[in-house]
């Protein structure tokens, strides 16, 4: 399973594929990482997997933003108390959480709302850096990668395995 998820960024990598579709990949896979709960987890991979995205990228991200996750709660909690706690959007929040099934995201958690606000904060920046990056990747260093025997290796049809 880990050389497979290894395998499916390198044929991402190889492919052509459009610099929007691996960055918003990306930017979802932001708010997967991050974000805590079930529902919005479900939420968010449908989103995924509707959305024409790259998936090894979402969930590429995803992993990477899952492990800044575990460092970020406090920060995460101050901004969620202030969101929540903001004097404007108290008759907002109260309305929001009167429709029935989103007290079930659990959106009136400091830890959860602060998430919420830094995957939007993150999504930015994130979506620039991963068209630098796929750019900057395929101009100067997918032939170098693609040369390497352990990436021949891994991208290997499965016929030549058996």
């Amino acid at each position: 399973m880990f050389f497979t998820f290894f395998r499916d960024i390198l044929k991402v990598s190889r492919r052509d594929v459009s610099h929007n579709q691996i960055a918003f990949g990306a930017v979802l896979g932001v708010f997967f990482g991050l974000v805590p709960g079930i529902l919005l987890k479900i939420f968010i991979f449908a989103l995924i997997m509707i959305m024409q995205v790259n998936i090894a990228a979402a969930f590429a991200s995803a992993a990477v933003f899952w492990l800044i996750g575990l460092f970020t709660d406090p920060v995460s909690d101050r901004i969620g108390f202030f969101i929540l706690n903001a004097d404007s959007l108290v008759p907002f929040w109260s309305s929001l959480y009167n429709i029935p099934v989103v007290p079930f995201t659990k959106f009136n958690n400091t830890v959860v709302m602060g998430n919420i606000a830094l995957s939007f904060i993150l999504s930015v920046p994130v979506y620039l850096l991963s068209i630098g990056f796929v750019a900057y990747y395929r101009k100067y260093w997918r032939d170098r990668i693609a040369k390497w025997r352990i990436v021949k290796l891994l991208t290997a049809k499965k016929a030549i395995y058996n």
